[in-house]
This record gives structure tokens, C-alpha cells and sequence, in this order.
């Protein structure tokens, strides 16, 4: 693959490669999921893990982890790849994401992916709207290693996705930041 195939491979901020996670929530019979890159591990206590994510406010995941209170957070490995287009291209309110694919759960009642390395079970314990994301503090509640595996990461998944993922992510990924950037400049206007 060429890097300017990559649509951030001018970015300075490529050089950092987060983990793919899939976050997935569950509120009144209706359940979604996204792929997030936002999801930094946020205590160092081990009997009080916590995480911090940050998810655009016009996903339908975004909309049910506030409703419910609740999500889980799975890492998946490369043999899981496919799961970016499953759950990362549709929207969550106009299709059911989870077709064929085996589920379970731990303590809050989201949907655990089965096939995932690892699901960490978590409610929220407080929000913070920033314009064009809401920050989630979550408390981790439950924890299941599922499979073996090595985590996925965003480069990773970028240099083995086909042509044609790679196209429609880079058209959802300017879709995306035009949203954000109308966000984040009304959130810092009203915050003047």
C-alpha cells in the first residue's frame, strides 16, 4: 500500500496507533455498537479500574451509553478485522449490527461480543459533553478473557483493510470531521 492511500499519513498525530476497540451498549431492547480508537485505561488501582472513552455525540452508541448507563468495551484481534466494517460503517439506528454474531453478557446487561480477546463491563460514573465528543469516566464492573489474541490496532487494520473499506472509511472519516468541527466550534463559542 502506498502511504497516500493513508488519510492520515501526514499527521503527526499518526504516530501515536491506538488499539480498535469495540464499544457496544444496550438500552430498551435496542442495542449498537461502534468502533472507537478514544479509550485510555484510567486508574492504576487494581481493586478500582476505570477507563475514560470519548465518542461522538451523533452515534446511536453515544445516545444508548447515556441512556443506559452502561457499555462494554472488547478488544478483537486481526482475525476480527471484519467487525470495523460491521460495526463501524452502518448506522446502529437503522440497522441491527449484531447479525451472526454470538453475544452474551456479564453484570450491566450490554452485549458482550463472544469471539472478542477480552470484554471489560462498565457503568458510567460521570460525563462530560466537550462539543464534538461526550467524555465517559467508567467504572469496570466486570471483566471476561474470551480468546486468545493480540489486540488490533488502527494501522494494522488500515494496511490489511481492502480498497474499498479503506475508501469508505476515508468518506465517513470527513463526514465525521465536518460534524465535529461544527461542534467543536459552536461548544467553544458558547463557552466564550
Amino acid at each position: 500500500m502506498n502511504s497516500d492511500d493513508n488519510p492520515i499519513s501526514n499527521d503527526p498525530f499518526a504516530l501515536v496507533d491506538p488499539q480498535l476497540w469495540l464499544i457496544t451498549s444496550a438500552f430498551q431492547n435496542h442495542r449498537s455498537g461502534l468502533i472507537a480508537t478514544f479509550v485510555t485505561k484510567a486508574s492504576i488501582v487494581p481493586d478500582c479500574p476505570r477507563f475514560v472513552i470519548g465518542l461522538a455525540r451523533q452515534h446511536e452508541t453515544c445516545r444508548l451509553i447515556k441512556e443506559s448507563g452502561s457499555c462494554v468495551l472488547h478488544l478483537f484481534s486481526r482475525e476480527q478485522t471484519h467487525w470495523v466494517e460491521q460495526f463501524g460503517v452502518p448506522s446502529g439506528s437503522q440497522t441491527d449490527k449484531f447479525q451472526s454474531t454470538s453475544t452474551q453478557t456479564i453484570k450491566t446487561g450490554a452485549p458482550v461480543l463472544s469471539d472478542a480477546i477480552c470484554a471489560f463491563d462498565c457503568q458510567v460514573e460521570q460525563s462530560w459533553e466537550t462539543g464534538d465528543r461526550i467524555l465517559f469516566l467508567l467504572q469496570v464492573v466486570g471483566v471476561k478473557m474470551l480468546n486468545p489474541g493480540t489486540p488490533l490496532r488502527f494501522t494494522q487494520m488500515w494496511n490489511t483493510a481492502s480498497t474499498e473499506l479503506r475508501q469508505t472509511l476515508s468518506v465517513l472519516l470527513v463526514r465525521d470531521q465536518q460534524i465535529d468541527r461544527q461542534a467543536i466550534l459552536k461548544w467553544r463559542e458558547e463557552a466564550e
